[in-house]
C-alpha cells in the first residue's frame, strides 16, 4: 500500500472524492472549498491544488461520452469537462422532483455533496444512464435532530448526458449520505448512513428499475455506524453514523466478478477512527474480508478502482489520537492498493 497527503483540510473545508476519468487520469477532490488535483500516472504525481468555480457538488463520468460532470442540483447547474478534469463550462439543467413533490429548486432541493459519487449503468434496459445518490432533507433542508425522522436519501438519474434530472422515490427514513453500485444483473445496491440506529448498523435498500424505486430495506448485520458523541437529545443514543466509500471493480480487473468494495471508520457506535476497507464477493450478501488502511482519526471517504485493478481510497484524517470534531479531519490522504494486497499479499 502507498499513502499520500493530497490535500490539508478543516472542519469546514473537507468531503473528499476521487474519480477516474476516461483516458485514465485520476481526477481528487476537496469538494467543500472547490479543489482538484490530477494525476496522469496512476496516482504517482500530482498537479498542484486548483479551485473550481462550482463550489459544491458531487461528481460523476459519463461513461458514454467521458465527460466528467461537478452537478448541484439544488442550484439547477452543473459543471461539465470534456477533456477529462482540465477545463470546465457552467451549464443550467432541469431538476423534476419525485411524486411527493421533493427535490425540485423550490422545494426541498436536494443534497448531494457528502454522498458517494456517480455511476454510470451498464446493464439492462437503462443502461447509460447517469444515477447519483442523493438526500433530501425536508422540512426546510436542515440536519437538525428533530427532522432527522423526515430525511431520506434517494438517488436522482439522467438519460440524457446530464441536462435533465430526475429525483427518485425515498429510501428508508432516518438516513443521510448515501453510497449505490450496480451489480452485472442490474440490481443496484444502496449503502445508506443511519442517523437514527440504536443497533449502529448501516441500512441497505436495492433498485430493481434502474435507481428509481428502492425496496427490499435492511439492516446490514456486517457494516456498522461509529457513533461519535452526538446524543439524541429526546433520550436515546442512536449512531450519528458517517459517511462511506463504496465500488463495484471493473469487471476488467475482476474476470467479470461481482466485487464490492467499502470503506468506513472500523469502530461500531465509538468514535471515527480507523479507516478500514471491506470486500464483498458475492454481491453484497456477506462481507468476508476487511483490512485497516490507517489506524488514527478517520471520518469521510471516497473509494474508485480503474481496469488495471488499482484502487484508490481518498478519506479524511487527523493527527491526535483522541480526537475533538473540530480536529479529527485535518488532512486528506489517498491510499493506493491492489485487490491482491487487500487480500493479504504483499504487493500495492
Amino acid at each position: 500500500m502507498n499513502m499520500q497527503h493530497l490535500f490539508d483540510s478543516t472542519n469546514k473545508q473537507r468531503i473528499p472524492k476521487i474519480v477516474v476519468a476516461a483516458d485514465g487520469s485520476i481526477l481528487a477532490f476537496n469538494r467543500s472549498c472547490g479543489l482538484i488535483r490530477r494525476s496522469e500516472d496512476g496516482g504517482e504525481n500530482w498537479s498542484d491544488p486548483a479551485r473550481l468555480e462550482s463550489g459544491g457538488g458531487n461528481v460523476i463520468i459519463d461513461d458514454n461520452t467521458g465527460d466528467v460532470m461537478i452537478v448541484r442540483p439544488a442550484d439547477a447547474r452543473l459543471w461539465r469537462s470534456r477533456d477529462h478534469g482540465r477545463t470546465w463550462r457552467e451549464e443550467s439543467i432541469d431538476v423534476r422532483p419525485n411524486a411527493i413533490g421533493h427535490g425540485g429548486v423550490d422545494c426541498v432541493p436536494v443534497n448531494l455533496n457528502a454522498s458517494e459519487s456517480g455511476i454510470t449503468l451498464q446493464h439492462g434496459e437503462h443502461a447509460g444512464r447517469l444515477l447519483m445518490p442523493a438526500r433530501l432533507q425536508p422540512p426546510c433542508g436542515d440536519n437538525a435532530q428533530e427532522f432527522w425522522a423526515y430525511n431520506y436519501n434517494t438517488a436522482i438519474y439522467s438519460d440524457d448526458h446530464g441536462r435533465t434530472w430526475q429525483v427518485g422515490e425515498p429510501v428508508q427514513s432516518g438516513t443521510g449520505e448515501g453510497t449505490l453500485a450496480e451489480m452485472s444483473d442490474g440490481r443496484i445496491y444502496y449503502n445508506s448512513r443511519c442517523h437514527m440506529a440504536v443497533d449502529a448498523k448501516r441500512l441497505i435498500a436495492w433498485s430493481h428499475d434502474g435507481g428509481h424505486r428502492w425496496v427490499d430495506w435492511q439492516s446490514c448485520e456486517t457494516l456498522r455506524e461509529v457513533g461519535e458523541p452526538f446524543y439524541f437529545k429526546y433520550g436515546s443514543k442512536p449512531s450519528y453514523g458517517c459517511n462511506a466509500g463504496l465500488v463495484r471493480m471493473p469487471h476488467e480487473a475482476t474476470n467479470g466478478r461481482d466485487v464490492l468494495l467499502y470503506s468506513a471508520p472500523d469502530n461500531p457506535g465509538g468514535t471515527r477512527v480507523r479507516m478500514t476497507v471491506w470486500a464483498s464477493f458475492d454481491r453484497a450478501a456477506t462481507w468476508t474480508l476487511k483490512r485497516s488502511i490507517y489506524g488514527g482519526p478517520s471520518a469521510y471517504s471516497s473509494l474508485i478502482a480503474d481496469r488495471h485493478g488499482k484502487i484508490y481510497l481518498l478519506f479524511e484524517s487527523g493527527m491526535s489520537a483522541n480526537p475533538k470534531r473540530d480536529v479529527d479531519h485535518s488532512r486528506i490522504l489517498l491510499a493506493r492498493f491492489n485487490l491482491e494486497w487487500l487480500l493479504g499479499g504483499d504487493d500495492e
